[in-house]
């Protein structure tokens, strides 16, 4: 082998090493919270799946009671960043998605409103995916 081709070689060994170093600092990291600021409808909910799933459940059932204005609902969650509204029938959402390369974690508020935009139902739903 060639002095050039060993050193390409070693290039190339080098900048493997280099990137799987980073996919396993990244995965392990991706056990910690999503990085940045939390909205306060998310923040200081227990770090346990299940313990977040209904910790955030009564937040936002207590938040946003039966009867809130679906408007006043609407403009606090864009505030807070969550996005990706949607409708299915009577049915609306609206999540926040935080994560990484390994994992994803979702928050998702779902109500329906009535004629005069009063919510009728409401909770609250917490996902995270993770290997």
């Amino acid at each position: 082998m060639t002095r050039h081709a060993r050193a390409a070689v070693l290039v190339v060994a080098l900048g493997l090493v280099a990137y799987v170093s980073s996919a396993l600092t990244s995965i392990s990291d991706s056990r910690t919270p999503p990085s940045g600021p939390l909205p306060a409808l998310i923040d200081g909910l227990p770090s346990d799946n299940a313990g977040q799933r209904q910790q955030f459940a009564e937040r936002v059932r207590t938040r946003f009671p039966l009867g809130f204005p679906e408007r006043d609902l609407m403009l606090e969650l864009w505030r807070e960043g969550f996005e990706h509204p949607g409708a299915d029938g009577t049915r609306r959402w609206a999540s926040l998605e935080r994560g990484n390369i390994a994992c994803k974690y979702d928050w998702t508020v779902t109500w329906s409103a009535d004629q005069d935009g009063r919510l009728t139902a409401i909770d609250g739903e917490y996902v995270p995916s993770c290997p």
